[in-house]
């Protein structure tokens, strides 16, 4: 009896190795392609430092994984304990060495920006593809958020830096400062949420976001906020102004 649950606890154990594996596998995987993919569209991506390192040490991770879940059926344990010693052998030596400084890296930014402009929201998929929720050029001051984006070099291949926003209304005050960074893909982001304003409401104007690193101005974005707050007499213009940009 004592041996059989013995067997049980082992044979219960190997299976979580396992599953382990299969996880890491299917993860490191999908990380390889996301990560080949942007290479494919992209070759000149390979020339910036540290890519390359990082393109073996994600291979050499999925097919030591592959490897190691086929020898788990032999013995579990030791694979695991092999799994482990090379997973920190590979990301030790695969993660490239940046030895640029926080401005060297902000100067890269800057550099690495495609695109920026002004919406509602900007969300990107798996691929790195933007999809921009609009309205995108103007806005009513009923707007509930307004969101400065950026789309650059994919922050995978390069160090992804720290950014601040500040947010200037049409007076030229401040309204809200933010830190924020890239996310996987392309896209960096940062919203303003108009409800956290003390009126509620964009005040009708030219408003402007400055997107800095360091002392390094990667953007600065104008918009518009046309019409008039909602509750005065033509304060309808705005609705109709957002209506004709969301058709645009």
């Amino acid at each position: 009896m004592k041996k059989e649950k013995e067997s049980k606890k082992g044979k219960d154990s190997s299976s979580w190795a396992i599953l382990f594996l299969i996880v890491a596998l299917i993860s490191w995987g999908f990380d390889l392609f996301h990560f080949a993919h942007h290479l494919g569209h992209d070759q000149g991506l390979i020339a910036l430092p540290g890519v390359l390192a990082k393109l073996v040490w994600k291979g050499a991770l999925v097919s030591l994984t592959s490897i190691l879940l086929i020898l788990s059926v032999v013995s579990w344990l030791r694979t695991l304990v092999i799994f482990f010693a090379f997973s920190v052998l590979f990301g030790s030596w695969g993660r490239p060495s940046y030895a640029a400084t926080d401005r060297e890296d902000c100067e890269k930014a800057l550099e690495y920006m495609k695109e920026s402009g002004m919406a509602r929201d900007a969300k990107e998929n798996f691929f790195g593809r933007l999809k921009i929720k609009p309205p995108r050029s103007s806005f009513p001051p009923e707007m509930d958020q307004v969101t400065w984006w950026g789309r650059f070099k994919p922050f995978e291949f390069w160090e992804s830096p720290h950014f601040d926003a500040v947010w200037i209304n049409p007076r030229g005050e401040m309204v809200e400062r933010q830190s924020f960074q890239g996310g996987r893909c392309e896209l960096a982001k940062t919203t303003l949420s108009v409800k956290k304003l003390p009126m509620g409401q964009l005040e009708p104007g030219t408003w402007r976001v400055v997107v800095s690193c360091q002392d390094v101005v990667i953007d600065n974005h104008p918009f518009p906020v046309i019409g008039s707050p909602t509750g005065s007499p033509d304060g309808d213009r705005g609705i109709m102004i957002w209506a004709d940009d969301i058709n645009s």
